[in-house]
């Protein structure tokens, strides 16, 4: 049994941040309901087409494999009812449209909360509920930039944004962790609770250290490019004669058993390089050698060299490398999800830590494929289905 199995998920997130956090919701067992719009159902379907799947895109199969896929036209009467009646019988309500919107649409906290008093209704925002910010829209580079994110990941070049969207998807594992939180309350008072997430929080979050450093200090601290934070050469990435190698030696007794793998011992000998202060002084020295030295070396043949010594060292690979790795196939990570359309399987990333169950496969839904299945379960029947249908509300 998985820990969620019985908890009812509604699901009116669209993009990243909100899918991340119900898919998490639904990999521990919980039954989610996406609902969409009629027709062209959530943006991130388009997104990108691969494979010659339109409304398929690739990310967007990746963030909502094993969810049930309803539509609903939340500008009819009709399609607010059943969205109603859907929330009437869940557990989880999540949404992440701009602050004030779901209330427009007559399925607000204190409304639903009525009706359902054990309903936890998770909203996800750009900036939150609350605040001078809240009517800011944002997308993951928007929260980077206006946390500080950007500028810490900068060099001298100019801030730059983090490649991938972290921000979007730490803010949906905290809302996965709010609502294992309020579910965890809720079996104690009986009582559901409203949650406020935000992506400028979550981005925050991530940069606690820094937040505090600039408490502590009055100093907002800035990118250091892959000098990292601790400031030393012996901790970046370097070419090598086979690609890149990145260095993980931090501290002394890390350093010296570094240059003992090179066989160079006579460098700690150099009273710049004897200690952390001396090396941090004398940087660019150090750098220099390093970039010279490494270049003339296997990048493959220092990480095992390295890796055996117990210092902490990686060659650089791209996500085909590591996904191909064997330790991936050991970790159980990777499961695999059905793609309406192709008869080849897409592999999924799992929760992201190891559980005692085992991973059923999954599906990725077509637009509404499960409407008529969930309407039925409301009490709806064929003709009703038909004629919300002609009406447009489904």
């Amino acid at each position: 049994m998985k820990p969620l199995e019985g908890i009812r998920v509604l699901d009116f997130t669209h993009a990243i941040a909100g899918p991340t956090c119900t898919q998490m919701l639904q990999q521990l067992g919980a039954q989610v309901i996406k609902v969409e719009p009629p027709e062209k159902g959530d943006d991130f379907r388009h997104y990108t087409e691969h494979a010659g799947l339109p409304g398929m895109s690739v990310p967007f199969a990746s963030a909502n494999a094993g969810k049930r896929s309803v539509t609903l036209n939340l500008k009819s009467e009709e399609g607010r009812k059943i969205a109603r009646d859907l929330a009437a019988r869940a557990d989880v309500l999540v949404e992440n449209y701009r602050p004030g919107v779901i209330a427009r649409l007559g399925l607000g906290w204190e409304e639903l909360h009525v009706a359902n008093p054990r309903l936890i209704m998770l909203s996800l925002s750009g900036f939150g509920q609350t605040g001078p910010l809240r009517d800011w829209g944002a997308y993951d580079h928007i929260a980077q930039a206006v946390s500080g994110m950007a500028i810490m990941n900068g060099t001298d070049a100019g801030p730059f944004k983090i490649g991938l969207p972290v921000v979007d998807c730490f803010t949906g594992y905290l809302g996965v962790i709010a609502v294992l939180s309020a579910l965890r309350e809720r079996d104690a008072s009986g009582t559901g609770k409203r949650i406020d997430v935000a992506m400028l929080d979550a981005a925050l979050k991530i940069m606690g250290s820094a937040a505090s450093v600039w408490s502590f200090t009055g100093v907002a601290p800035k990118g250091t490019g892959n000098r990292g934070f601790r400031l030393v050469a012996t901790a970046e990435y370097y070419a090598c004669a086979d690609g890149w190698i990145a260095l993980g030696a931090n501290h002394q007794h890390q350093i010296e058993v570094l240059f003992r793998v090179f066989g160079r011992e006579d460098m700690l000998a150099d009273p710049r390089f004897a200690d952390h202060a001396a090396r941090v002084e004398n940087y660019a020295a150090l750098k220099g050698w390093l970039t010279e030295f490494l270049l003339a070396q296997s990048a493959a043949e220092l990480e095992q060299a390295l890796t055996s010594a117990l210092v902490p060292a990686a060659m650089l690979r791209d996500v085909g490398e590591i996904m191909q790795h064997p330790h991936m196939a050991a970790r159980g990570l990777v499961q695999q999800a059905s793609l309406p359309g192709t008869d080849k399987l897409l592999d999924v990333l799992g929760p992201g830590f190891a559980v005692d169950h085992d991973a059923a496969p999954d599906h990725v839904p077509a637009l509404g494929e499960h409407t008529d299945a969930v309407l039925g379960e409301l009490g709806y029947d064929a003709p009703a289905i038909a004629s919300l249908r002609a009406s447009k509300a489904i």
